[in-house]
């Protein structure tokens, strides 16, 4: 009974594991921390301060409050990962967890994907990544309406941001 009880809980605590982009997450911590390379991860808490503190409007404000975490990764000096890119090291059409391909751009040696995961009419995962002549993965997580980024893309200029309105 007790490895019963053991192994129900051990599937209970992996599931979450499983749903989670295991390409990003490699990708993220195989470049992290290596010579041209820049890693950032922004922690919910340190997002929720500066949405207290900032001089924000009030969609931006309820934006940066609703993020979980923010994870950036790019690749400052191509010259030491010569035929990187970003887009073929994560196949987002083979990712688990529900990810939607919002965005697929290919045009001249550059490659633009962003997919996102949405979960009870929130957007819990948007993923960004750019291959090819310049590598950068941003991974944003939390509860965001797409409806709020959507009113962003001007604030912003990102204009990609439209398109989260069709998950």
């Amino acid at each position: 009974m007790k490895k019963i009880l053991l192994i129900a809980i051990l599937i209970a605590l992996a599931a979450p594991l499983l749903s989670q982009p295991a390409g990003v997450d490699r990708l993220y911590y195989t470049y992290k921390g290596e010579k041209g390379v820049v890693s950032l991860r922004i922690p919910g808490f340190l997002l929720r301060l500066a949405g207290c503190i900032a001089d924000l409007d009030p969609a931006e404000r309820q934006l940066v409050r609703s993020l979980r975490s923010v994870t950036i990764l790019t690749i400052e000096d191509n010259t030491h990962y010569p035929g990187l890119n970003f887009t073929d090291e994560v196949n987002v059409n083979r990712m688990r967890g529900g990810y939607q391909l919002l965005m697929e751009v290919h045009q001249e040696g550059e490659d633009v994907v962003i997919a996102a995961r949405e979960q009870n009419g929130k957007i819990r995962d948007l993923i960004l990544l750019v291959g090819g002549n310049e590598n950068v993965l941003v991974r944003v997580r939390g509860r965001m309406n797409s409806d709020l980024l959507e009113s962003l893309a001007g604030v912003t200029g990102i204009e990609e941001l439209h398109y989260t309105g069709r998950i």
